[in-house]
């Protein structure tokens, strides 16, 4: 069963106590001053970025500036990072406010070594971050979008309850070319009806002894 603790619940900003999001084989935590020479490292990576991520790379020193100011956890951006069952880093997830008008969220996602993808370590962190929101944060949707060529992203989003909604043509400028997006949404109605029906699957089922045998 999924096992999620959080030690605080805030866009605000600074945390007194880092948040703490657990899952099966994960955890989801804020970023900590140690963290930085890895979140540099991956900004300068493509490969560990992903192919279908901006490509704009942010300096050792921006990124510096970024923890000084708010540590990566405020109203518009939160960025929390994914570790293993060593706790060792091995990612990161994003959510921010998808539009002004709106309290929807919109959620990002990367894996940086690629050995360490499709082993069902995005998946848990994206379920995680869904239920954290959804359960601490009063927001009716939360939405993601990625290259329509990103197959596997895709193809993750739909297996945590996101619904395709459409296409944003020419969205992100991504290795000087202009990428078409598929949106993904999931509301709370829909994470809801997956909630209960996830209890539903853990109940046992009642022994009939109505008409025993003998």
């Amino acid at each position: 069963m999924r096992r999620i603790i959080t030690k605080s619940a805030s866009f605000s900003g600074t945390h007194e106590v880092p948040l703490m999001i657990k899952n099966l084989r994960i955890t989801l935590r804020h970023v900590t001053e140690p963290d930085l020479p890895i979140l540099s490292k991956v900004s300068g990576d493509i490969v560990a970025r992903g192919e279908f991520n901006p490509s704009r790379i942010a300096s050792p020193q921006a990124i510096q500036k970024r923890f000084q100011e708010n540590g990566f956890s405020s109203g518009q951006h939160e960025l929390l990072l994914i570790c293993n069952e060593s706790e060792a880093v091995i990612g990161d997830v994003v959510h921010f406010q998808a539009r002004r008008y709106s309290t929807a969220r919109e959620i990002g996602w990367t894996i940086h070594d690629p050995a360490n993808r499709n082993r069902g370590y995005a998946t848990e962190a994206v379920t995680a971050l869904i239920d954290y929101l959804f359960k601490s944060f009063p927001i009716n949707r939360i939405e993601c979008s990625t290259a329509t060529q990103n197959l596997a992203s895709i193809r993750l989003a739909e297996k945590c309850g996101l619904v395709r909604e459409g296409v944003l043509r020419g969205l992100v400028f991504v290795g000087g070319v202009y990428l078409d997006d598929v949106v993904l949404s999931i509301l709370r109605s829909d994470w809801e009806q997956r909630q209960a029906k996830a209890r539903t699957s853990l109940t046992p089922t009642p022994l009939n002894v109505s008409n025993p045998i003998g």
